[in-house]
C-alpha cells in the first residue's frame, strides 16, 4: 500500500527543486518539519516552503511556481478539491499527503490519505503521522519522534495513538500528565499553533526554530512568550464572550487580536462533550468560522457546508468533530439561522 509513495520520495534527487506547501497549523507545520529533516538526512537540500492560504490559492500557486520546482509535496491540505489550483502543476511531479477525506481520485498526481493505507477514520490519522510513517520506511527517524507527538497532540489524536505517545514519552523521558497540553510535547504544540495565529512570517520562524533549535531552546523562544500572550486572550474570550444557546448548539461571535477560534472551540467542546460550538470570527468584509463537536453525533463538516450553501465566495469543510468555513459578512445572520435550523 505504501510502495508508490515510498518510490516518489526515493526518486527525489539532490539536484531536484522541491517545494513543500503546507497548512498553517500544528499538524501541517509538524509534517513540514518531519519531511524537511527526512530530506536533509537524504542529502536533499534544495527545498523551499510555501504556506497554504485557502483564500489566496492563486497567489499560493504563483509563490510555488517562483521556485521553478521539479517536485511538489502538499501537506495537510485536500488540494484535490481545488482543480484550479492543482491544474497549475501538471508538468511537475506532485504528491498530496493529507487526512481530510474527499474520495476524489486523480491520474495527475499522487494522493496519500489514511484510507489509502486501510485506515477509515481519516480525521484520526493526522498528516504528521502519515509523513512520519512514510519517511520512516526509508530512514530511521526515531530521534525526532517527539515531532510526531507534537502533531498528534495538535490534531487531538493523542488518545487514538496513545501507544505512540507512550513510546515517545518514554524515549525522551517526558512526564505524562492527565492534561497532555501541559506536557513538553503539548507545550511545543501550543507554541507552533501560536505562531500560525499571527502571520506567515511567524510560521516560517516556527519552522526554522523547530528545524534547528533544541527542545529547551524552543521552550524559551520568543514564540513561547507569544504563546503565553495568546493563552491570556483565549481565557478572556472564554470567560467574557456571550454564548448564544440553541439546544445543544452554542454560537459565539468574536473579534480577537489573534485567530484563536479553533483553540477556543477545542477547549470548550472537550469540556462539554454534548455541545456543538460554532465560533465566528468577524472581520470587516467576511467571517471565518471554526466548529467543534466531540460527541460524534454531529458532523461539523456537513453542518457548515449546509449552512453556507448558496452563499457566494464561501467555502466550508473539514472533519466530523472539527471543521471550518468562511463567507462574506453580509451573510452572517442568514448563516446563523441556517445553523439553528439544524438543531
Amino acid at each position: 500500500m505504501w510502495n508508490k509513495y515510498i518510490q516518489f520520495l526515493k526518486e527525489i534527487k539532490s539536484n531536484d527543486r522541491v517545494v513543500i506547501c503546507f497548512d498553517q497549523d500544528g499538524d501541517g507545520i509538524s509534517s513540514a518539519v518531519i519531511l524537511s529533516k527526512f530530506f536533509e538526512r537524504s542529502h536533499i537540500t534544495n527545498f523551499n516552503y510555501v504556506p497554504f492560504r485557502r483564500h489566496s490559492r492563486d497567489q499560493v500557486a504563483e509563490d510555488i511556481l517562483k521556485y521553478d520546482p521539479t517536485k511538489l509535496i502538499v501537506l495537510d491540505i485536500s488540494a484535490e478539491e481545488y482543480p484550479e489550483f492543482t491544474s497549475r502543476f501538471t508538468e511537475i511531479d506532485f504528491m498530496i499527503i493529507d487526512h481530510h477525506r474527499t474520495d476524489i481520485q486523480s491520474d495527475e498526481f499522487l494522493i496519500l490519505k489514511p484510507e489509502k493505507i486501510g485506515f477509515e477514520k481519516s480525521y484520526q490519522y493526522p498528516t504528521a503521522k502519515l509523513v512520519y510513517e512514510l519517511c520512516s520506511k526509508i530512514i530511521n527517524l526515531e530521534d525526532i519522534s517527539w515531532l510526531l507527538a507534537v502533531g498528534l497532540i495538535s490534531d487531538s489524536c493523542d488518545k487514538t495513538w496513545f501507544s505512540d505517545i507512550q513510546r515517545v514519552y518514554s524515549k525522551f523521558d517526558f512526564e505524562l500528565k492527565e492534561n497532555i497540553h501541559e506536557t513538553t510535547p503539548g507545550l511545543l504544540a501550543q507554541i507552533i499553533n501560536s505562531a500560525t495565529l499571527v502571520s506567515p512570517k511567524r510560521t516560517h520562524e516556527a519552522i526554522k526554530l523547530f528545524m534547528k533549535g533544541s527542545i529547551k531552546e524552543i521552550l524559551k523562544s520568543s514564540l513561547a512568550e507569544l504563546n503565553h500572550n495568546i493563552n491570556a486572550e483565549i481565557k478572556n474570550i472564554i470567560d467574557n464572550t456571550e454564548q448564544q444557546k440553541h439546544n445543544n448548539l452554542i454560537i459565539m461571535e468574536i473579534e480577537p487580536k489573534y485567530a484563536v477560534a479553533g483553540i477556543v472551540g477545542n477547549k470548550l467542546s472537550f469540556q462539554n462533550i454534548d455541545k456543538t460550538y460554532v465560533i465566528i470570527t468577524k472581520y470587516k468584509d467576511h467571517a471565518e468560522v471554526s466548529s467543534r463537536s466531540q460527541s460524534g453525533k454531529i458532523n461539523c463538516s456537513k453542518m457548515l457546508k449546509k449552512a453556507v450553501d448558496g452563499f457566494e465566495d464561501s467555502n466550508a469543510g473539514g472533519h466530523i468533530p472539527a471543521a471550518g468555513a468562511a463567507f462574506p459578512i453580509k451573510y452572517l445572520e442568514e448563516f446563523k439561522l441556517n445553523l439553528i435550523s439544524q438543531f
